[in-house]
């Protein structure tokens, strides 16, 4: 029996070493991470005190993600700072599109900013992605007053409703829709805009397409010196 032991004890300890191994490889999950696509208006790393920065990024996490961070810095003493984490939406996904809409304050001073993303897995795990950015402040870039968006006729259309003013008078207005699992993109430019310094905008939009939830609708003012500035609302449908 003691010969029969000796014998199987090798065995044993290279099956314990095999189960192992194959315990440590299902538990190696890849570390999450995070690639920016645009930051700024066709990325170009420029924002506006008083508008907003438009973000896009690509998320991959294969171990869940937990939640995405964006804190912005003025590379300054001083200056205007943002922090925030995102789970909403993004919980327990293994890949998903980061596409937010961040206001700067009309009081933000203007200058060099440094921007950092991190996104954490359900492990722990980390990645970051890092960005300057340059905060502008512009008093010619278009505005609106007065915007504001309802559904009607039962949630098959969006009313939307805003008097713009440009210096430089309007080259056209596009207007973007996005939820979890429907967005479209309206572009105006007729006669009866392009061209003038005021507009009172009031467009009746089909979304009779789009699933119940909750929405984002992201208003863009471009004028003819080429300068834009984008205006955000919410719905619920």
């Amino acid at each position: 029996m003691i010969s029969i032991a000796r014998k199987l004890a090798p065995v044993l300890v290279a099956s314990m070493f095999v189960v192992a191994c194959s315990k440590n490889d299902d538990d190696a999950v890849p570390a999450p991470s995070i690639t920016v696509t645009e930051l700024g208006s066709d990325n170009s790393k420029i924002a506006f005190a008083g508008s907003d920065l438009h973000v896009d990024a690509t998320l991959l996490a294969p171990g869940g993600i937990a939640g995405v961070a964006v804190e912005i810095h003025p590379e300054g003493a001083s200056g205007w700072e943002f922090d925030s984490t995102y789970t909403e939406g993004f919980t327990g996904l293994k890949n998903a599109t980061f596409h937010k809409h961040i206001d700067i304050p009309a009081e933000a001073a203007a200058g060099a900013y440094h921007v950092h993303f991190t996104i954490t897995d359900q492990r722990g795990q980390k990645a970051e992605f890092e960005a300057e950015l340059e905060i502008k402040v512009d008093p010619t870039l278009p505005t609106i007053s007065g915007f504001a968006v309802a559904t009607e006729d039962g949630g098959k259309e969006l009313h939307v409703e805003g008097n713009i003013v440009a210096q430089n008078k309007i080259a056209s207005v596009t207007v973007e829709v996005h939820g979890s699992a429907w967005e479209k993109e309206f572009v105006y430019n007729g006669a009866a805009m392009v061209g003038k310094t005021t507009y009172s905008l009031h467009e009746h939009i089909d979304i009779s397409a789009a699933p119940a939830g909750h929405y984002h609708v992201h208003l863009k003012v471009t004028d003819q010196a080429g300068k834009e500035k984008e205006f955000e609302e919410h719905f619920d449908k």
